[in-house]
């Protein structure tokens, strides 16, 4: 056998006894197997080189997965996992809460029949602010046609059961060429708690105000311009919480 043709059968065998060593079989709850590829892989944090106490990456289907508690905790987050609720929280646990949009509104007023809101997602899909997607919020169709002093509101009754309202405001992507600035106000029992002008193409603004004792929330969205226009404008209050 020739140089040539040795080294060829070399590498088939060394490559053989590779896959055999870093395939093993996974058997999820539901009874699907699927082979992955177990690796020593390296793991550099910030330029230091860390390993998991627990598990080890591995590759499927051409994506690497890592032990989320060891990737958590290597970038300073806690990582914990509520059975109860099946999700998992990285970084700062926050209290009970409730989204905006699982929460039955008291009332509204679309100021016309050209506004609307949408709850969780629009007819199109999620909820998108400069390119980041949310899967829960509230956003508020405008259309100035007929009447440029919009002023589209909804409310909940609270009940003071909630101490921390947060989320992000923006304009959503699919209307951020529009240049209609819409102005976003938060009343508490009639009185203004926050309040900002939100532009398309703006990144999202963080929202995080106390509504402690408040009993009626009231979110407002509106269109100050004193130009008509056809075009509607999608405002965003996106993952929209209150924590008890």
């Amino acid at each position: 056998m020739n140089s040539s043709l040795k080294d060829k059968f070399k590498g088939a065998v060394i490559g053989s006894i590779v896959t055999l060593a870093f395939t093993s079989s996974v058997t999820f709850a539901a009874g699907t197997q699927i082979e992955v590829y177990f690796k020593n892989i390296k793991f550099m944090i910030d330029g230091v080189e860390k390993q998991p106490k627990e598990g080890k990456g591995f590759i499927y289907d051409g994506t690497t997965y890592v032990p989320l508690r060891f990737a958590g905790e290597s970038l300073g987050k806690s990582v914990e996992w509520d059975g109860e609720n099946e999700t998992i929280w990285i970084g700062k646990k926050e209290g009970d809460f409730k989204y905006l949009d699982q929460i039955e509104y008291a009332t509204s007023d679309k100021s016309g029949n050209y506004n609307k809101f949408y709850f969780s997602k629009l007819e199109n899909g999620k909820f998108k602010i400069a390119g980041t997607e949310y899967s829960h919020g509230l956003a508020a169709s405008i259309n100035p046609f007929m009447d440029y002093n919009q002023n589209v509101t909804i409310d909940y009754n609270l009940n003071g059961q909630f101490s921390v309202l947060k989320g992000f405001t923006g304009i959503d992507d699919s209307t951020k060429d529009v240049k209609l600035p819409i102005q976003f106000k938060i009343i508490g029992d009639g009185k203004e708690i926050y309040s900002a002008t939100l532009n398309g193409g703006d990144i999202p603004k963080p929202v995080e105000i106390s509504v402690k004792n408040v009993a009626r929330l009231q979110i407002q969205f509106k269109y100050e311009d004193k130009n008509y226009n056809m075009k509607d404008q999608l405002a965003v209050f996106a993952d929209a919480k209150l924590i008890q």
